[in-house]
């Protein structure tokens, strides 16, 4: 889980530098800090406060500032709405959708006609995602994207702005406004069974910093983004609301959240669970107290004041922590191995037996891998294994993924279609599910320690994509859901692995860099980071797991055979270096 600071004084001169550049005259920036604590997480922060439109504004002067007042959410938007026109209505309960544009290719507002009191302005760049009005960020891969606004002379012959009845308005920000705008933060819910919670990473209006306990709250009392509908759920019985639309933070760090008399049918456990690790994000909460209609509420073990720490266990990337930190790879032969050391050590019980793209269940229990045209599935303590799966003619099996329940997620390529199967613990033999058109095939499939998110490498007509989606029960048993894009700035995938609940690790190249290498990629939308230095040869398989080192597999032609490279840790992931001494293949983290 991260904790949340105010953009950092690096972010705020990138702002200076990118944001005003097409300020109208009038226009004023400040920096704001938050006078009333003095912690670290206090650093000031830049917003540009929007100017009203003036007198005599040209159409091309009215977008420009309309294109600032965007970025700006104060006073229920009341700078926004003063370069509306007079019937065009906007409802400041409702969160437009946001167009994310590349800063280097944003180009305009230019004039495009202006005649008989109506003007044509247009404004084009290349558009990198949108940000929904639930606060899910959406990839687009830099797709041409252009906006003629229409404006129109009030009765004093000023230039408003003018949409067609019914008509969504949208924004329109470049990456650098959102980054100033906006900050991205983690709701948390429960997974069906209520004993893992799962973040839903969402972008929220930057507003003051005092108000951000409050406005988690508030987001998290409504409903979820769409994409996990039906794979979590809430314990605020619906109806909750936050009393005083505040919550209160008391010197000792302690956040009194009082809920409506809705909330008293709902579990206090679970409910400070949702609350304790959504609020947690913030440096300034310590502590929390929950109370329903003035009442404070006692949790099941008696506590009236509660620390994240008493919700540790069900925090996502929870299940098995310690076993699933074992490294796994096979050996020169093919056989199933810990890593001890810089030295496989092969299971006894499987030395007769070689594998490819082996996956070790999060209880280290079972292991699954590929062999011959085969899935099997075996015990690593007595080397018990059987067939679940066999390959139709023609197609090809991908490394396996194992959820937290003990399901085994199994894709198979055939042509240019992928099917999805799965393994029930305990089952002789995999059966199909159905999978939702992800527009390609599907290259690699990981599913989240939580059980509930997965994350896959598609492969469509023009490129290759990282994208998401959920699993969710059902009264036959399980469906994953429709497929979205979370990042389009890399390309040449080749795989991808969960690094945290927040972070993918994926294998893919940068820019108009020719070479594969890996980078953290947040699922949330936000920007990459690279991991580490250069390496000789050029991994083809990336695992990771909570806190623990990136194992990237490469090849490598001045090698005899294949090794394992082991990430050297350091604060700062891109200047970690790579530990490349392992002779072996396919390593591994459970999952």
């Amino acid at each position: 889980m991260r904790r949340l600071r105010p953009l950092a004084a690096g972010l705020a001169a990138l702002v200076l530098a990118s944001g005003c550049a097409s300020l109208p005259t009038g226009g004023r920036v400040y920096t704001h800090t938050n006078d009333a604590r003095t912690e670290p997480f206090d650093e000031p922060y830049v917003r540009i406060d929007p100017t009203r439109p003036k007198q005599g504004w040209t159409a091309v002067e009215v977008v420009e500032g309309y294109l600032v007042a965007m970025a700006n959410f104060d006073n229920d938007r009341a700078t926004f709405r003063s370069y509306l026109a007079e019937d065009v209505e906007f409802d400041t309960a409702v969160r437009p959708t946001v167009n994310v544009l590349d800063d280097a290719a944003f180009q305009g507002p230019m004039s495009v006609s202006e005649r008989n009191g109506v003007a044509m302005v247009q404004i084009v760049g290349d558009r990198l995602g949108r940000i929904t009005s639930s606060g899910q960020y959406v990839a687009a891969g830099a797709h041409a994207h252009d906006v003629t606004f229409t404006l129109r002379q009030n009765k004093s012959g000023e230039w408003r702005i003018s949409y067609a009845p019914g008509e969504a308005i949208e924004l329109v920000l470049r990456r650098s406004d959102v980054d100033r705008a906006f900050r991205t933060t983690n709701l948390y819910y429960l997974a069906p069974d209520g004993l893992s919670l799962v973040p839903d990473a969402v972008f929220l209006p930057q507003l003051n910093r005092s108000d951000l306990p409050s406005q988690l709250v508030k987001s998290l009392l409504s409903q979820t983004t769409p994409w996990l509908s039906g794979a979590v759920v809430s314990a605020f019985p619906a109806g909750t609301r936050l009393l005083g639309g505040k919550v209160a933070l008391a010197d000792d760090d302690v956040i009194t959240v009082n809920l409506s008399a809705e909330a008293a049918s709902g579990n206090v456990d679970q409910m400070s669970a949702q609350l304790m690790w959504t609020l947690g994000q913030l440096t300034e909460v310590q502590s929390l107290r929950l109370q329903i209609d003035g009442r404070t509420q006692r949790t099941s073990d008696g506590l009236e004041v509660q620390t994240l720490s008493r919700w540790s266990s069900l925090g996502p990337d929870a299940p098995f922590n310690e076993i699933a930190a074992i490294k796994y790879l096979l050996d020169g032969n093919g056989r199933l191995s810990l890593l001890q050391g810089k030295q496989p050590a092969p299971f006894p019980s499987l030395r007769s037996r070689s594998f490819r793209t082996p996956a070790v269940a999060l209880d280290g229990r079972e292991f699954a891998a590929v062999s011959g045209k085969s899935v099997y599935v075996g015990e690593t303590s007595t080397g018990k294994v059987a067939e679940v799966l066999k390959a139709q003619e023609g197609a090809t099996l991908l490394r396996p993924s194992w959820d937290r329940h003990g399901y085994l997620w199994i894709v198979q390529n055939k042509g240019s279609e992928s099917t999805l199967w799965l393994r029930a613990p305990g089952a002789v033999r995999a059966v199909q599910v159905p999978l939702p058109n992800v527009g390609g095939q599907i290259k690699a499939l990981r599913i989240a320690h939580d059980g509930v998110r997965v994350a896959a490498l598609v492969s469509g007509s023009l490129k290759t994509e990282i994208q998401i989606s959920r699993i969710a029960p059902t009264p036959t048993g399980y469906a994953v859901g429709r497929f979205h894009p979370i990042n389009a700035e890399l390309s040449g995938l080749v795989d991808l692995a969960w690094r945290d609940s927040d972070t993918l690790a994926v294998l893919g190249m940068s820019g108009t860099s020719s070479s594969v290498l890996p980078y953290e990629v947040p699922i949330s939308g936000g920007a990459i980071s690279p991991v580490g230095g250069s390496f000789e040869g050029t991994p083809v398989s990336i695992s990771a797991a909570p806190g623990q080192a990136i194992l990237l597999g490469v090849e490598s032609k001045e090698r005899d055979g294949p090794t394992t490279c082991v990430q050297t840790p350091n604060e700062e992931p891109r200047f970690s270096t790579w530990d490349c001494d392992v002779t072996g293949s396919s390593p591994t983290y459970p999952g």
